[in-house]
């Protein structure tokens, strides 16, 4: 199963900060149809992660199903 990637969302972490994703601030950058269609997915075909290193935290959209990934490129072009 391939895994292909996309960054949606990075930050830098204040130091101690709990890790939560900050959805008012996801549904202002990505927007909420968006956001909602990503949620809606099954999760044998795409997950929302939440990643921290030293540097910086960041949401992605994992995808693991071709079609999903052309269909989420399809609707969602930058």
């Amino acid at each position: 199963m391939k895994t292909k990637r996309v960054e949606l969302l990075k930050w830098l972490p204040e130091e101690g900060e709990y890790i939560a994703i900050d959805w008012p601030k996801v549904h202002k950058t990505i927007g909420l149809e968006h956001t909602n269609w990503l949620i809606k997915q099954s999760g044998e075909v795409c997950q929302l992660v939440l990643e921290r290193t030293d540097m910086h935290c960041r949401l992605v959209a994992e995808f693991y199903c071709d079609h999903t990934l052309t269909h989420y490129h399809l609707m969602w072009a930058k």
